[in-house]
């Protein structure tokens, strides 16, 4: 593994201990809504210290993409949960095995919700072609991956940084959202800073 991707690694690995620190810092109502958000908010935590273990390891990249897709998955159900989601729809989602709505639908809800939020919107400019991207199923997956005679799958160190990237701003934005609406103003400005170090996509 190169240096500098080691450093990246490193430096999200740092982000994402952050955001936990400062949204664990708070008691937070024990109302249905928060305490969904805050259980995706904890999964999705959890996924992405499992995909730097994974790396750094040298783990399959593609079960590191599987994690980073639960986590694109979070946060649009977190952020719908936080703005959209009725209370007869959150209740639907903790009796029923399977995300109960149509996905197209929530995407549409949430861009809706937040488009005249300049931190969200900033974010989707600049990076809503790669979420869309590390998004997608396995098998659309495939025509990406290269042949390695060694290990068979090869992803390179700039493919690893991109879905690393992705799956740090899923975890910033959701929590950003979720603190903003907890009124947490001081701590939302916090992790927006955060988020602005990732201005940009890696070349």
């Amino acid at each position: 593994m190169k240096r500098e991707l080691t450093k990246h690694l490193d430096k999200i690995r740092d982000t994402v201990a952050e955001v936990d620190r400062i949204v664990s810092s708070h008691r937070y109502p024990s109302d249905r809504r928060t305490v969904v958000v805050m259980g995706l908010l904890s999964t999705i935590i959890q996924h992405h210290r499992s995909i730097l273990l994974l790396i750094k390891s040298g783990g399959t990249f593609a079960s590191s993409c599987a994690l980073a897709r639960d986590i694109v998955k979070g946060l649009r159900y977190g952020l719908w949960i936080i703005s959209c989601a009725t209370e007869e729809q959150i209740s639907r989602i903790e009796k029923d095995d399977e995300f109960p709505f149509s996905i197209p639908e929530v995407i549409k809800e949430i861009e809706s919700a937040y488009s005249s939020d300049p931190f969200f919107e900033n974010l989707r400019i600049r990076w809503g072609a790669q979420l869309y991207r590390y998004s997608r199923s396995e098998i659309f997956q495939l025509g990406r991956w290269c042949i390695d005679a060694g290990s068979g799958l090869h992803w390179d160190d700039g493919e690893i940084r991109d879905m690393t990237t992705i799956a740090t701003l899923c975890i910033v934005v959701l929590a950003a959202q979720f603190l903003a609406v907890q009124k947490h103003s001081a701590d939302f400005k916090q992790i927006e800073t955060l988020a602005a170090h990732y201005a940009n996509r890696a070349s």
